[in-house]
């Protein structure tokens, strides 16, 4: 099982608003401590799963928003860029629905494909250089809108 705290700390640090990395390093040692020491690692595995899975809902719908967040600043329109966000997330959703879509295909499909974090990302960067790093490939964007005319003067 592999654990990272990168994900959490987006939902954290929009819930607490603490931005501080020695937080993260103190938490690295707490969680040192419970390995090391059975005992509190048992006070922690004694938490009911309801109350680990409500601390989980929120920290994960926190991150979720936080993307969405980042989304609306995304400009839209003129650019590829819709696009580009709804086939990522397709990408992404199959290993989601259904976990063992890609369990025939072969390792290196199965560690890309499998992961739904990973083949957006991938999608999303490919993409991305694709339509928006391509010479000659973005004409979705439009050209400035041109001045109106000016209006004759009135005479008196």
């Amino acid at each position: 099982m592999i654990v990272t705290v990168f994900a959490q700390n987006v939902g954290l640090v929009g819930m607490t608003r603490v931005r501080s990395r020695y937080v993260a390093a103190v938490a690295g040692g707490i969680l040192v401590l419970l390995g090391l020491i059975p005992k509190l690692g048992d006070v922690v595995a004694s938490l009911p799963g309801p109350v680990v899975g409500g601390a989980g809902l929120v920290v994960f719908a926190t991150v979720t928003a936080v993307g969405i967040n980042t989304l609306r600043k995304v400009e839209f329109d003129g650019t590829n860029n819709l696009l580009i966000v709804a086939v990522s997330i397709g990408i992404g959703m199959p290993p989601v629905v259904a976990p063992t879509i890609y369990h025939t295909f072969p390792t290196w499909v199965q560690i890309i494909g499998g992961s739904a974090i990973a083949s957006a990302t991938i999608a999303a960067f490919l993409l991305n250089l694709l339509f928006n790093h391509t010479p000659g490939l973005n004409k979705a964007k439009t050209a400035p809108a041109e001045a109106a005319p000016a209006e004759p003067a009135a005479t008196s």
